[in-house]
């Protein structure tokens, strides 16, 4: 899927401002998540299709990560039961399974990596372009990532769901960033990301959209949301935007 137009404006640092999600498409979540589920499931006799739980599960993290715990309480029984994987357990088995993944998966994400690609992409795009990260993960555990991999400061500002109006995929997620910026056009925004709310959440605001099939959901998922651009990877994005071995070059594609 194509956007000539759009590939142009990023090239030419036409875009006022662009939106980053974190988890997934910035952070590689994937492993951290896999080996979770793997280490319960073993432990409590589950059998299932890893890649089917992962993407189950992934989706269900996705949209309660930033809610607190009481929220969680009051939403669990509706929250669990899209896990197919525990669809025989008693509801309070599912409960007490999901949140020792997730209790794992907290743990084993403080040492997840960012995609390949990432630093020279935010390295680029900084040059003429503002840059934030908007999250469904808490501001601190953000900015923890970002400081260890020394890029912080390549974003004028990070709102995880602790600073956020609402969650994605309502378009008041990019409040916080849209109004900084008065009288102008929503097509001078962007948001990235791994996650149909990501494209929901853009389309709603009127911003431009890409999809990065990096994360929990699968490419053709995302195509269904329709964003302007959908690649694979981030590297795929930095090909055509001519940022090669890991530094940016001129050279159009």
């Amino acid at each position: 899927m194509k956007n000539d137009q759009l590939i142009e404006k990023l090239r030419k640092r036409e875009l006022k401002a662009i939106v980053f999600d974190f988890d997934g498409t910035m952070l590689d979540i994937k492993k951290p998540l896999e080996k979770s589920i793997e280490e319960v499931f073993t432990e409590k006799g589950i059998a299932s299709d890893l890649e089917s739980s992962v993407l189950e599960i992934g989706a269900v993290l996705e949209s309660i990560q930033g809610y607190p715990i009481p929220k969680i309480l009051l939403q669990s029984y509706d929250i669990f039961q899209q896990i197919t994987a525990l669809e025989k357990l008693t509801f309070l088995k599912k409960f007490r399974v999901a949140l020792k993944i997730f209790a794992k998966y907290q743990t084993y994400s403080k040492e997840a990596e960012l995609f390949p690609g990432i630093k020279p992409l935010v390295e680029y795009l900084n040059k003429g372009t503002d840059l934030y990260i908007i999250s469904h993960n808490q501001t601190k555990s953000v900015r923890e990532h970002l400081q260890k991999e020394e890029i912080e400061k390549y974003f004028k500002g990070v709102y995880g769901a602790d600073e956020l109006p609402a969650l994605k995929p309502s378009p008041d997620a990019l409040l916080p960033v849209i109004e900084q910026y008065k009288n102008i056009s929503s097509k001078k925004f962007l948001i990235l990301g791994d996650m149909p709310s990501d494209i929901e959440s853009g389309q709603e605001a009127g911003v431009h959209t890409i999809g990065i099939a990096s994360g929990i959901s699968k490419r053709e998922v995302l195509e269904g949301y329709h964003p302007d651009l959908l690649f694979d990877s981030i590297i795929e994005l930095n090909e055509l935007l001519g940022i090669k071995n890991g530094r940016p070059s001129d050279s159009k594609v």
